[in-house]
């Protein structure tokens, strides 16, 4: 294998390490995100119930007046009866004293309602508070965790970052090392594959034969040629002359293959558009021989 295969062989297990540590660190925030959550109810929660405690506050503070005020006008009309002088003041003067006892009494009852209203409800205040503050502390706790594990992570995804810089040297060009990338995150860590005979062992699809014989070539000249079915980058294994033979066109048997290949050709198909730019229709799978 030259060097520019072998640079691109190294560059894929590097790879293959950085892009399972990007998705775990988009994957580690989801608990902190799911903590965040709770902490954002239980403040909503919080503040819905201090807003509805300062409200039967105010209601208390204002039955509180009006009681005393009731209380005052009942004694003003009780110390009135003394000087009444007739009967039909003293009539009149009775019903508002009746009048006033009553609303005293409404409003007594009132006020003692709403006062252990409010005394429920600092109740739940105090415990809504105090399961904030837990949930407070959870979430830092959570973040600080968190946050370890991320700029752990991120070192590391800067280290092999570097590690592809220095592999890539002057072997491997931006352009292909950001075509490479993309192929190899799309196709599950696989971007660079062998061929054996004329089947490529990324997607077990067959190559043709001139294909095969100009690929052979090109490998040994280190010229970069893509599978025209997934993709991936390819290079002609040497095999020993049994195991060539093996996979060589007369050798393929269709019925054994076709299942695996059809199966390998839709996964690849899922993983993301053609990048090679190839004409899929130069060869075929173990199906159509």
């Amino acid at each position: 294998m030259n060097d520019k295969l072998e640079c691109l062989r190294k560059l894929q297990e590097v790879l293959r390490e950085k892009f399972s540590l990007e998705d775990q660190v988009k994957s580690i925030p989801a608990h902190l995100n799911e903590e965040s959550e709770k902490l954002e109810k239980a403040e909503e929660n919080y503040k819905n119930l201090s807003d509805k405690l300062a409200e039967i506050v105010q209601e208390h503070k204002s039955l509180a007046i009006r009681y005393e005020d009731a209380s005052a006008q009942k004694i003003s009309y009780e110390k009135q009866v003394e000087f009444i002088n007739t009967q039909r003041e003293f009539e009149a003067l009775a019903k508002q004293l009746e009048e006033a006892k009553t609303l005293e009494q409404s409003l007594l009852k009132q006020r003692d309602s709403k006062d252990s209203e409010e005394k429920a409800m600092e109740k739940e205040v105090r415990k809504a508070s105090e399961e904030l503050d837990s949930q407070r502390a959870i979430v830092e706790e959570e973040r600080g965790k968190v946050e370890g594990k991320l700029d752990e992570m991120t070192a590391k995804i800067r280290e092999l970052e570097e590690e592809c810089e220095a592999i890539k040297g002057d072997q491997i060009s931006d352009e292909l090392f950001e075509k490479f990338q993309n192929i190899v995150r799309k196709k599950g860590g696989e971007g660079i594959v062998p061929v054996y005979g004329q089947v490529c062992t990324g997607c077990d699809l067959i190559l043709p034969m001139q294909f095969v014989i100009d690929l052979q070539l090109k490998t040994r000249n280190g010229e970069i040629e893509y599978c025209p079915y997934c993709s991936r980058i390819i290079y002609k294994e040497e095999l020993d002359e049994d195991m060539e033979k093996a996979y060589t066109f007369e050798q393929l048997e269709p019925s054994k293959a076709e299942g695996k290949s059809q199966d390998k050709k839709q996964q690849d198909d899922s993983q993301g558009d053609d990048d090679s730019g190839f004409d899929s229709t130069l060869g075929g799978d173990f199906e159509g021989f």
